[in-house]
């Protein structure tokens, strides 16, 4: 038995009274529910499926969760089992309906406008529960990208008219089609937006307005390069305030961290950029002083050109040091220093050095506890700091001749 699709039909009827046809267990611990009609859409097109809810007297209302299409009927996924024959009430999400609708109505004229505008064909949409996307098979400028979207908005608040009819397949040579589909058959429906001379026709199954005026807006979020086109992020209506209320909110948040208005924040961010790296730079000539001033009192406290050393200082700047005193070519070095909970390590020689730096890492991870490792050249590592690893780091640095070489 058929099951009566009132999403195609009556697309503003969002409840119904049904009776179950079948009732299934599925592999996900739940059932696919049968009925002889229903008002949700099963997920195609690119458009997701409904959800809302079953009703019976006996269960109160039962959640679905999803919709989907098999074998020419549409299956309703339940976490309870109904019973064949009963009559339930269907009832959709009107919110994620309306959501849904304005999306896939709105893809419709943009993809329009792009068409219209530049020969840019879409060839491929997908909508996700926070974000919409279309492919075009060629890339667009920004100014283009932006005239699209001015002119499919300018088709929302015309409140163009939609109409939905059905052909039969071998009609669809006849038609203005935006996009040709050569292998469908049998009955096709068609949606159209009157544009005057550039009226939008293409088959298609999702949900749609009477009009596009309940679209209420279409923006563009961002655009890049895809493939050997372009893809496009945008939403519509409730979707597109969504976007703006979080964003609208991080913005302010951030000017008034920058003590800013939210429309000076770029100009504050440049500034505040402009002063780190002024800060930064300056930090790298303190650090370069600083591994200057250590790199001498440490070569000179050095025995038989090997030094082994905890220095309190970052990790980039115990580098540093090491790789001044190793410019040394007879100088080889072990330096510890602490970096946030961690305790890190770095072995160098110079050219004619004689420490075997990975073999020294080895026998560090052993005694620490610590990971790590590297060439016999330069090595590194880390480990957890705790008051053992400081204990055994000190025994270390007690005989560090006989430790690590």
């Amino acid at each position: 038995m058929s099951c009566e699709k009132l999403y195609l039909t009556a697309p503003e009827m969002l409840e119904c009274t049904a009776r179950v046809v079948s009732c299934t267990p599925n592999k996900n611990d739940g059932y696919d529910l049968e009925t002889d009609r229903t008002p949700f859409f099963p997920e195609g097109g690119g458009q997701l499926s409904d959800i809302g809810t079953v009703y019976d007297p006996m269960q109160g209302f039962v959640p679905v969760t999803h919709c989907f299409e098999a074998n020419g009927t549409v299956l309703h996924r339940t976490g309870k089992p109904f019973a064949v024959g009963e009559i339930v009430t269907l009832k959709v999400d009107a919110a994620k309906r309306l959501k849904y609708t304005q999306q896939h109505t709105g893809e419709h004229l943009l993809s329009h406008a792009y068409d219209v505008l530049f020969g840019a064909e879409n060839v491929g949409f997908h909508m996700a529960g926070d974000v919409v996307t279309i492919d075009l098979d060629h890339d667009l400028s920004d100014e283009e990208i932006e005239a699209g979207e001015k002119y499919a908005n300018e088709l929302v608040w015309k409140n163009a008219p939609v109409r939905i009819f059905n052909v039969d397949a071998s009609e669809l040579p006849n038609l203005p089609l935006r996009k040709k589909n050569e292998k469908l058959h049998g009955e096709v429906r068609i949606v159209e937006v009157e544009d005057g001379d550039h009226t939008e026709m293409c088959t298609c199954c999702g949900t749609h307005f009477m009009s596009t005026a309940p679209v209420g807006l279409i923006k563009v979020l961002e655009h890049a390069r895809y493939k050997s086109g372009c893809r496009i992020t945008f939403a519509c209506g409730v979707l597109a305030l969504e976007h703006f209320t979080k964003e609208n909110a991080e913005l302010r948040r951030t000017a008034a961290a920058l003590s800013v208005k939210p429309d000076g924040v770029f100009d504050a961010l440049a500034r505040r950029e402009e002063q780190v790296q002024g800060l930064n730079q300056k930090l790298r000539e303190k650090n370069a002083q600083l591994a200057k001033l250590y790199s001498e009192k440490l070569h000179a406290e050095a025995q038989e050109n090997f030094i082994a050393a905890y220095l309190p200082v970052d990790f980039d700047a115990c580098k540093t040091i090491a790789e001044t005193l190793c410019a040394d070519d007879n100088f080889s070095a072990v330096l510890f220093c602490n970096e946030s909970d961690r305790l890190r390590y770095i072995c160098a020689r110079g050219k004619n050095g004689t420490l075997d730096c990975r073999a020294a890492a080895q026998k560090i991870n052993a005694l620490l506890g610590a990971k790590g490792g590297g060439s016999p050249v330069t090595s590194q590592g880390s480990c957890p700091k705790t008051a053992e690893t400081e204990q055994k780091l000190r025994e270390i640095l007690s005989e560090p001749v006989q430790n690590l070489n």
